[in-house]
């Protein structure tokens, strides 16, 4: 099913950059970021051909039954705090979610899952004056590939009421927005609603630093948004990791 153009251009007036097809809504949002576009821009695409994961992953999205968008930003506060917008990405993504009557976790920094299964994936990319955050949320994708679904699922899988994509496009915006506001004056209301969701705590993990793979136990999310990992007698901090996963 085709987007409802009206409902959001009705909501993000010239913020919203639609396409039929592009290769990428990161890429796009990087375009218009280096063009000037205003702060807030959102990017859509009802076809994505070369959606992005994090170390040059791809992302799978059906046509009409997934979400794909990019959020571009120009944040007024420090720039140091900028990765936190990636970590507020996930959080709002969980929350609208929650519209639909699912409660889902967050594995740190940004995964969304339900069930232990991966819902939404997140990419967040910075240059000198502006961010962007994509996000890539499967919604009525009942059909996965056979080599995902192990590890990933969809809200109409899941069960979720029939909402459109756009209600959760909106959703997921509007939460952002609210929550990046906080970044700089109230980031511990943040990070204590992140680990009301943290799907990691606890749990032995394995992931990689660099090209460095290590693994510990799971000791939640720090007062800075840094995941807590204990090795031994010693609990340490880490603000950057990739391929982060539970050891059976």
């Amino acid at each position: 099913m085709s987007y409802d153009l009206a409902v959001l251009r009705g909501q993000l007036g010239e913020r919203l950059h639609y396409f039929e097809e592009i290769g990428s809504t990161n890429e796009e949002a990087l375009r218009l970021g280096r063009a000037g576009a205003i702060d807030g821009s959102v990017i859509v695409a009802e076809r994505q051909l070369a959606g992005r994961g994090r170390r040059g992953a791809s992302w799978f999205c059906g046509e009409g039954k997934g979400l794909a968008f990019s959020m571009l930003l120009r944040p007024q506060f420090e720039r140091a705090l900028w990765p936190r917008l990636s970590l507020v990405a996930g959080l709002a993504v969980a929350k609208a979610i929650e519209a639909a009557g699912l409660f889902p976790e967050v594995k740190w920094p940004n995964d969304v899952l339900i069930g232990g299964r991966k819902v939404c994936g997140i990419l967040m990319e910075a240059e000198k004056d502006f961010a962007v955050v994509g996000i890539g949320l499967n919604v009525g994708q009942a059909d996965l590939p056979q080599e995902l679904r192990v590890v990933a699922t969809s809200l109409e899988t899941e069960g979720a009421g029939e909402l459109a994509r756009e209600t959760y496009l909106l959703g997921v915006e509007a939460a952002f927005v609210n929550y990046a506001r906080l970044i700089a004056t109230d980031f511990p209301h943040l990070v204590e609603m992140l680990r009301e969701r943290c799907a990691l705590e606890g749990k032995k993990i394995e992931f990689l630093v660099g090209q460095d793979r290590r693994e510990g136990f799971c000791q939640g999310i720090g007062d800075g948004g840094e995941l807590l990992v204990r090795n031994g007698g010693k609990v340490e901090r880490y603000f950057a990791a990739d391929q982060i996963r539970p050891l059976l």
